[in-house]
């Protein structure tokens, strides 16, 4: 199992993810477009930036509609940004971080592993809300099994995420060097911890469902805002 995991499964999830995304692309780019625009329209191109830009960072349509479902989604979002920004760390040291905050040896760890716990701790508030959310009344009719199956999948991935982090900690060039072997094409089973192997492998799944998911709103959502307020 570690064999596919570690070995085969990354270039899976690459192939996948990206043909995914070229095929749901495609489909999206098909459909007929409405001429009329939001008013008021855009007036330059960095006037469209900036507007989409504000309504993607500062959820502003979420806030409009409901003060409750921003917060649960503001949430998410800060703590998922974090937790990716995190995982920069997996492939290469953010030595210029460190450097900034004046962190050095083995404080290096010990701030990593205070971040990672807050933005991990940030994204279950928010990721735990926003599944509660969905057993409401109203929110259960309006839900299909996507919605349960990514909150669910994101849940497990978290929490598998954090329990290693407290309990079967890896140090951080283990991962580095797996991680610069798969970018290599060189990729070797060097990590012998059940927990890292499971959240790895949830991970991926997500990753490969991504494009066929309403995840894929981070993609189309910044197209689809500019094309509108043009």
């Amino acid at each position: 199992m570690d064999q596919f995991i570690f070995l085969v499964l990354p270039y899976m999830t690459i192939i996948v993810f990206v043909a995914g995304l070229i095929w749901r692309i495609r489909i999206w780019w098909a459909k007929p477009r409405a001429k009329a625009v939001l008013f008021p329209a855009a007036k330059s191109n960095s006037a469209v930036v900036g507007r989409v830009v504000k309504d993607i960072v500062l959820f502003r349509k979420t806030f409009s509609m409901s003060k409750s479902l921003w917060v649960m989604t503001g949430l998410f979002h800060l703590g998922l940004l974090l937790v990716i920004l995190g995982h920069i760390r997996t492939i290469t040291e953010i030595g210029f971080l460190w450097n900034w905050f004046n962190v050095k040896g083995a404080d290096i760890d010990h701030v990593a592993f205070a971040m990672g716990m807050t933005a991990g701790g940030i994204v279950l508030a928010g990721l735990i809300l926003l599944l509660t959310r969905r057993f409401t009344p109203k929110m259960r009719v309006l839900s299909i099994f996507d919605d349960y199956f990514v909150l669910g999948m994101l849940l497990v991935i978290i929490l598998t995420g954090l329990s290693m982090r407290l309990w079967m900690p890896i140090n951080a060039a283990e991962i580095q060097h797996y991680a610069r072997g798969v970018l290599t094409l060189q990729p070797a089973v060097e990590i012998n911890n059940i927990l890292f192997a499971w959240h790895f492998f949830l991970a991926q799944v997500l990753i490969m469902y991504l494009p066929f998911s309403k995840l894929v709103h981070l993609v189309s959502k910044p197209v689809a805002e500019s094309w509108t307020m043009r």
